[in-house]
């Protein structure tokens, strides 16, 4: 953990996929582990809708308060992505304005977790995409995927346009792993690692009443050290799960 960047950006293969759980549980252990824990989402759209934004279901699982307009400075109204959601409300994206307040609030915090807006190929404007904030901000990327049926396709193109960029691409976090596994949960894992040689960060598992819009943390308080690797001060191995899954039936 001594090598954990000030900053990471938590992107995911597509929208849903559980960012902002993997966000929440790893806020939750590295402040745990004593260190000054910040998280942000610089853009939340969809705020028109009856239910808990990303930023406010994360703090109240943190049991901290905050400031909306701190914590997620630029939010507007439809579920779509920043560029269309604003051009629809007519209104300009400070764009400038919102990096700098970003970069401000990383200075004050020994780590900050950066949650993006579906994946790094969303735009913000026309001409400015979520990766592109990811490079300005100097933060390496922990990308959250699916454990199932498509996710190879999924994880290594988002792994590829990371590198593209010249993203630093920590590894990658499954989010939702079924218990008992079907077989292309039991076995994708296994090829991100041999074939695309995958860096796997930590495995959350499905939560079934876990509910971000309606703010329920079931099972969520119960994730933590044996879901993250020692990269992030957690005990995780993914030797350890490789090899579990390739001993257990398969369905």
């Amino acid at each position: 953990m001594r090598d954990l960047p000030k900053a990471v950006f938590i992107t995911g293969t597509d929208t849903g996929v559980g960012k902002t759980v993997v966000t929440a549980a790893l806020a939750a252990f590295l402040s745990e582990k004593g260190l000054v824990t910040g998280v942000i989402k610089p853009f939340q759209t969809g705020t028109a809708l009856e239910a808990l934004s990303d930023a406010e279901f994360i703090y109240g699982f943190l049991g901290r308060d905050c400031v909306l307009s701190e914590v997620s400075p630029c939010r507007l109204r439809a579920p779509l992505s920043p560029y269309r959601a604003s051009t629809l409300e007519g209104v300009k994206i400070p764009l400038q304005e919102i990096i700098e307040h970003t970069r401000d609030y990383i200075s004050r915090n020994d780590v900050t977790l950066i949650e993006g807006a579906g994946g790094l190929c969303v735009p913000i404007t026309e001409s400015y995409m979520m990766a592109d904030l990811a490079v300005d901000l100097e933060a390496p990327l922990v990308i959250v995927t699916r454990p199932g049926l498509g996710t190879l396709n999924h994880t290594v193109l988002s792994l590829e346009y990371g590198k593209q960029r010249e993203l630093g691409v920590l590894g990658v976090v499954i989010n939702g792993f079924p218990e008992p596994a079907d077989l292309a949960s039991a076995t994708n894992p296994a090829v991100l690692t041999d074939v695309f040689s995958v860096n796997i960060l930590g495995v959350l598992p499905h939560l079934p009443e876990l509910d971000v819009e309606g703010g329920s943390f079931s099972g969520l308080r119960q994730t933590g050290e044996k879901c993250f690797s020692p990269f992030f001060g957690g005990k995780f191995s993914s030797d350890a799960f490789l090899e579990e899954l390739s001993c257990k039936p398969q369905r």
